[in-house]
């Protein structure tokens, strides 16, 4: 893997559609979409539900990273957006490119995601951190209606640095 910056990423809110799908003109095969609610069993429907796609969209590179980085992002809606409101509910949004594969987590909540530096015994507060590493590139857009759009584009090409053989 490519040495990164040491140089934070500051995502910028960016214009999107409530419906990424009719928006975009995507079908079936290439976009795919699920609720979920702060409850229990959300992340590990929401994991299989990842699995499942990916699997039928033969995207075997990049599953590992993709369940990581949707698990990262429906965990902060639920933490963040979610937690207490159980009558609210946040959608998981994945579409399929020609080299990527799109997660994007809509929640009812205008709050702009803040990565921030954990300390050593934290437990929390590293998903964007971590979905920065594995996406290609994240950000947010924020509604008019309310609430925001938090997406990461995951790369479907393995990303191997190449051994020249010399030391």
């Amino acid at each position: 893997m490519a040495p990164r910056s040491n140089v934070q990423h500051t995502p910028q809110p960016r214009p999107a559609p409530f419906d990424w799908g009719l928006a975009m003109g995507l079908g079936v095969p290439h976009f795919s979409a699920r609720r979920f609610r702060a409850n229990s069993d959300s992340l590990a429907r929401i994991r299989r539900f990842t699995h499942r796609t990916l699997t039928l969209w033969g995207r075997h590179s990049c599953t590992d990273e993709a369940l990581i980085v949707v698990g990262e992002l429906v965990a902060n809606a639920v933490r963040h957006a979610l937690g207490t409101h159980s009558d609210r509910h946040g959608w998981l949004g994945l579409m399929n490119t020609a080299s990527t594969v799109i997660c994007a987590v809509q929640d009812p909540s205008p709050n702009r995601p803040s990565p921030r530096a954990a300390a050593t015994h934290d437990t929390r507060g590293r998903g964007l951190l971590i979905i920065d590493e594995l996406a290609h590139d994240w950000g947010y857009s924020l509604h008019d209606s309310a609430g925001k759009t938090v997406w990461a584009v995951v790369p479907t090409t393995a990303r191997f640095t190449t051994w020249t053989g010399t030391s």
